[in-house]
């Protein structure tokens, strides 16, 4: 069972790297009431792989 523990957090660790992980780097953009820069950089990856998270605290 522990085995399984450290092997399991060799392949997070592992896969971080491999992302390009890199704590305090990302860039955040404040939305209008309407959410204009949003909706204008989701229309502007035409044919590329986009997905949309709503995230709430409940």
């Amino acid at each position: 069972m522990r085995r399984w523990y450290v092997l399991s957090a060799i392949g997070m660790l592992t896969l971080g790297v491999a992302v390009g992980f890199r704590p305090g780097s990302a860039e955040y953009t404040a939305l209008d009431a309407r959410g204009n820069p949003l909706r204008t950089a989701f229309n502007d990856d035409l044919g590329k792989v986009r997905v949309l998270m709503l995230v709430a605290p409940t």
